[in-house]
């Protein structure tokens, strides 16, 4: 029979392990626990707080009056941080509302809001990250109904920038206390009951039809100024031509006047002279050449005054 290798060793027993291997193997096992609980404990002191969020930290639990900026923190293995979103975000609501003259309207509105970065914590504290459904919506649609009820249903539609104003003002007082800003409000839609239209409908037509009316008394009223105005026109133009006749006689009879007083003015002169140098002599030479070689058949006075001597007889 050959020899056997195991020779020696009793067929039902395992050989015996080294003890030096036995030990390096439990040391290996250890040291890979503890870098496992370490890995974990630094992965846990490790957070990052991204963009657009501020980081709130839980000590055991309890939050910290501390607001993380974004990036990476370090902090100790029984703490833990809660990232709060501090971007505008978007609450939208549709709501059955009543305007002051109690029309039903249903109103779609969209609110942009967002939480301010130095109140992160204080929300969280006092409502997690739950804001939306405890605070924001159930205070937009108490402020859509009273801010909807101030006005008429015409003038919302004629007024909306004005009625978003009232809106948005309100909201952010109400949720400003809360750490919580409103950015925007936006009215999406407003549905009015099939009877208010109609009676829009009704009102345009009126007015349209007023409007028609009172372009044609106006128009009428044009017509009848216009035709004043030409009468006028026509009335001033003959007077104005009735006077300039009447002046332009009155004109021409002054001149006439004047005409005639300067001849007469004149003749009185020219007599005056005659008259101032008239002598005998000068006046029998006159009536000599003003004498047309007839004789009279009759002399009345003295002969001697003509200092002529002249026979009368045929």
């Amino acid at each position: 029979m050959g020899s056997d290798s195991n020779a020696g060793y009793p067929r039902n027993r395992i050989p015996r392990i080294p003890e030096r291997i036995s030990d390096r193997g439990v040391y290996l096992v250890v040291i890979i626990i503890v870098v496992v609980i370490l890995g974990a404990l630094i992965s846990r002191s490790v957070m990052i707080v991204p963009a657009g969020h501020r980081g709130v930290l839980l000590t055991f639990g309890k939050v910290s009056p501390v607001n993380l900026d974004e990036g990476m923190h370090i902090i100790a293995p029984w703490q833990t941080i809660v990232n709060m979103p501090v971007m505008i975000q978007k609450a939208e609501v549709t709501e059955s509302t009543a305007s002051n003259d109690l029309q039903e309207i249903m109103t779609k509105l969209a609110v942009h809001y967002k939480v301010r970065e130095d109140s992160a914590w204080q929300v969280y504290q006092t409502m997690r990250t739950d804001y939306l459904h405890l605070l924001v919506e159930p205070v937009i649609m108490e402020e859509l109904k009273a801010t909807t009820a101030d006005w008429t249903a015409e003038k919302l539609i004629t007024e909306r920038p004005m009625v978003v104003i009232q809106l948005q003002e309100t909201l952010d007082r109400r949720l400003q206390p809360y750490g919580i800003d409103v950015m925007t409000v936006n009215f999406i839609d407003f549905q009015f009951s099939k009877e208010f239209w109609d009676a829009i409908e009704r009102k345009v037509v009126a007015t349209q039809d007023a409007l028609t009316e009172k372009n044609k008394v106006e128009i009428a009223r044009y017509q009848q100024r216009q035709a004043i105005i030409t009468a006028e026109g026509q009335y001033n133009v003959t007077v104005i031509q009735a006077n300039a006749d009447a002046q332009k006689k009155v004109i021409a009879a002054e001149a006439e006047a004047r005409r005639i007083k300067i001849e007469a003015n004149a003749t009185s002169e020219a007599i005056r002279l005659i008259t101032s140098r008239m002598t005998p002599e000068y006046a029998q030479y006159l009536y000599l050449t003003q004498w047309n070689g007839i004789l009279p058949s009759t002399l009345l006075g003295n002969i001697q005054d003509i200092g002529l001597i002249i026979d009368t007889t045929p």
